[in-house]
């Protein structure tokens, strides 16, 4: 066993811890919305009308509004007690230069880029946590959507939780296809928050 360890811990070291984990938050929650301020669209063939893009924005944030039973962020949060409030992430997603988005190469973004991004907001009008999703890049070429789940005190700007979700899209019309990502990542945090209890 120490032969064995002694091998194997060194191996290890060279991966970095996950980047996901369960939270427990106590008190209530106001959902921000999507912000696709630091996002790229990949792959000029699927996304052909980037003047279009706007609209869209505002469609994938509003259906945890418009579908509400489908895209569940209580169900996906763990809690009953969870506000909605778009105003915050529509003011951004509104003045975005879409057409700029629009690239052919691949795109990232950190955990602390994601964290930075949360923390702009001032959010001193909430109580308790601010859930957001910070995206970064919905890729046609790799047919994959990438976001970034953060809490945040509302109150101290402190992160309370990072996680990041990759979730294939599905479905017919732009405007489906990457909900489905959206619509994945609620699934994937509802059953990992479950697991966590």
């Amino acid at each position: 066993m120490n032969l064995f360890c002694s091998l194997i811990l060194p191996f290890l070291a060279f991966f970095p811890p996950m980047e996901n984990e369960i939270t427990k938050i106590d008190g209530p929650i106001t959902w921000i919305g999507i912000d696709y301020s630091q996002a790229k669209f990949v792959g000029a063939a699927g996304f052909t009308e980037p003047g279009d893009l706007p609209r869209f924005l505002l469609a994938w944030n509003d259906f945890v509004v418009t579908e509400p039973d489908k895209y569940d962020v209580k169900k996906a949060l763990g809690t009953s007690d969870v506000t909605i409030d778009l105003s915050y992430t529509y003011q951004i997603n509104e003045g975005l230069d879409t057409k700029a988005m629009v690239q052919e190469e691949d795109h990232k973004i950190t955990r602390e880029e994601a964290e930075t991004v949360a923390r702009s907001y001032d959010l001193s009008g909430i109580q308790g946590t601010a859930a957001l999703l910070v995206a970064e890049c919905y890729n046609k070429k790799a047919n994959k959507g990438s976001h970034w789940l953060i809490l945040i005190d509302a109150q101290t700007s402190e992160v309370v939780s990072a996680e990041y979700f990759v979730e294939k899209p599905r479905g017919f019309g732009l405007r489906n296809y990457w909900a489905r990502t959206i619509y994945e990542l609620l699934g994937s945090k509802e059953k990992a928050t479950k697991k966590g209890r």
